[in-house]
């Protein structure tokens, strides 16, 4: 065969593989990358809020604080810093509560969206926004329902609504990807700060389509919301394929492993189980004092869940911890969000002792219920029911938001059809 055909036929494979394995590696421009290719055309003439904190940053790693506060010479001011949940640099401990501040950088006033005195569930005050013209939001999420930003960006737009103020989500990508949609839905009485919205623990959608449905079906007032989307982002595109660096987006979610495990282990903290928190590994082990780790990474991989291999596991925080570590295969995941139920069940037959609420207080039995976003999960285990069973009885839930979505998907819907149309300004940076 003619070498140079040959050596033209393997580059053209090659292209295709790279093709067909997201790696158009690196294609993927985020929504803060599109503004600054537009030369914040959304912003010319404006007084800017932003809420972001360092996850919220450009692919060559600039925080948007900085992207946006450079752009000014384009002709718009940027006056006003928000910061969720972690606080605008990402260091305060989850729950911890932080107060006003001025940011380093620019010396601009820094809101605290995470405080008490705004109410239980964390909405922004009508001063806040006072002045203000538009209400950039860029801040990278994990596509879990019980992560606050997301809660955080349905009261910025709740406020926004009521001055008729712009809401411009620069969008990013949904780490777990935008097909996998798991797990419980909302129930009626269990609303809070971790659980705002009746969708699937895992929902399947990136922040920009949230923010449509947000403002289609939440909103009593819906606001002027524009999505400046990605380029290059597909629904099967897990983080891995689109070469961007993981930047933490709080202080127990250093790694993109870390917001995978989130899913599968973050119930059990609030009931006491160590997840992996403070070793090498958070969100990615089920540990104890003493427990027997052999035995329970043989009866977890015993349930084969595709893509997800446990292994024994040793760690030191505060204490030492054995029990088993979860190496997840991010393209190949079985359930996740049942993970958790699964490990207490195994829990409950091989640790002497052990009872998963027995030994919990008040407060955190209901904070189990409301991340989980109900009451009934925690009587279905007191009463012993199976794990698979109750991961089984999500299913017509996440079969109703399988359509319950269409309307607001922006990068097609992972079967090769294009997505419905949808009522809101969403926006494409010019070819």
């Amino acid at each position: 065969m003619n070498h140079r055909l040959l050596l033209r036929s393997s580059f053209s494979l090659l292209a295709t593989a790279l093709l067909f394995t997201g790696a158009a590696r690196g294609a993927v421009s985020l929504g803060i990358d599109e503004l600054e290719k537009t030369h914040f055309g959304l912003l010319l003439g404006k007084r800017v809020g932003l809420v972001t904190n360092p996850s919220g940053a450009d692919s060559k790693g600039r925080s948007a604080i900085t992207v946006l506060y450079r752009g000014q010479s384009a002709g718009y001011h940027l006056v006003k810093l928000f910061g969720p949940e972690h606080g605008i640099d990402g260091q305060v401990k989850a729950g911890h509560e932080f107060s006003n501040t001025r940011d380093r950088q620019t010396n601009l006033p820094v809101y605290a969206l995470y405080n008490t005195p705004y109410g239980e569930f964390r909405h922004p005050t009508r001063e806040m926004f006072s002045g203000l013209d538009a209400v950039v939001y860029d801040v990278q999420d994990l596509g879990n329902r019980s992560y606050t930003f997301i809660s955080t960006l349905g009261y910025v737009m709740d406020e926004a609504a009521k001055d008729n103020i712009e809401v411009i989500v620069l969008d990013r990508p949904n780490p777990l990807g935008g097909v996998r949609i798991e797990g419980p839905r909302l129930s009626d009485g269990v609303q809070s700060f971790v659980g705002l919205y009746d969708i699937p623990y895992v929902y399947g959608l990136t922040p920009g389509e949230l923010a449509q449905w947000i403002n289609a079906k939440y909103l009593p007032k819906p606001c002027h919301l524009t999505v400046l989307t990605m380029k290059g982002w597909t629904r099967n595109m897990v983080w891995e394929d689109t070469g961007l660096k993981w930047i933490p987006t709080s202080p127990n979610i250093p790694t993109i492993g870390a917001a995978r495990g989130y899913a599968a282990t973050g119930l059990l903290g609030e009931i006491g189980i160590e997840s992996g928190i403070g070793g090498p590994a958070p969100f990615q082990a089920v540990a104890g004092r003493g427990w027997p780790d052999s035995i329970l990474a043989r009866r977890f991989n015993a349930l084969h869940i595709p893509g997800v291999r446990a292994s024994p596991y040793h760690y030191y925080a505060g204490s030492d911890y054995d029990g088993i570590y979860l190496k997840i295969d991010p393209r190949n995941a079985g359930n996740l969000t049942g993970i958790s139920l699964q490990a207490i069940q195994i829990l409950e037959d091989e640790i002497d002792h052990f009872s998963t609420f027995g030994h919990t207080k008040a407060d955190q039995r209901d904070m189990f219920d409301k991340v989980v976003g109900s009451h009934s999960l925690r009587r279905q285990l007191m009463a012993g029911r199976s794990a698979d069973a109750i991961i089984s009885s999500w299913n017509p839930g996440v079969s109703r938001w399988a359509v319950e979505r269409l309307p607001y998907l922006l990068y097609g819907n992972g079967t090769g059809r294009p997505p419905m149309n949808v009522a809101t300004d969403v926006r494409e940076a010019a070819p």
